[in-house]
């Protein structure tokens, strides 16, 4: 993995996104299908590797899309970085599930930490930008960790495509 052919992904949990994140609405359902074209024109553009922070929201359904577009592009790569180890596991039962598949399928799993500490999500959305040169997201201009994330990434010069606009 090297920084000129990897994109980090970062965006809101479900309350902050359209709809509090409802699949069932036409609202996620248009911003599934952005990520994947965001995704597919990185692909195309010579981006091999995504970061993903596995947060219940945009991070979660951009890793579920860049596992389903694994079975198209063979050498298409997820990286989970999590921000300490235990952190999926603060979820409900059917949330962690679905975390673990997508932690299954991943092609790497990076924990930060072994335990939580203050600043570890922030540190996460750190080591995600320091290691890439894109980055996807849903930027609405709200404050809080994406914010934290989107402005970091700009400050380091990175490629931006924000989906916000899309949906």
């Amino acid at each position: 993995m090297n920084k000129e052919t990897t994109c980090c992904f970062t965006g809101p949990r479900r309350p902050r996104l359209p709809m509090e994140g409802s699949e069932l609405s036409a609202e996620i359902a248009a911003l599934k299908t952005n990520i994947r074209s965001a995704v597919i024109d990185a692909y195309d553009e010579g981006f091999r590797f995504f970061m993903d922070g596995m947060a219940d929201g945009f991070d979660l359904f951009a890793a579920e899309i860049v596992i389903e577009l694994k079975k198209e592009f063979s050498d298409l790569s997820l990286v989970a970085v999590l921000p300490y180890s235990g952190a999926i596991n603060r979820h409900s039962a059917a949330l962690v599930k679905r975390m673990e598949k997508v932690l299954a399928n991943s092609d790497a799993v990076i924990s930060l930490s072994e335990n939580y500490v203050p600043g570890c999500e922030h540190s996460r959305n750190k080591y995600m930008v320091d290691n890439s040169s894109r980055i996807i997201g849903y930027y609405n201009g709200l404050s809080g960790g994406t914010a934290h994330c989107w402005n970091y990434a700009c400050e380091n010069k990175l490629e931006t495509v924000n989906l916000y606009e899309s949906v």
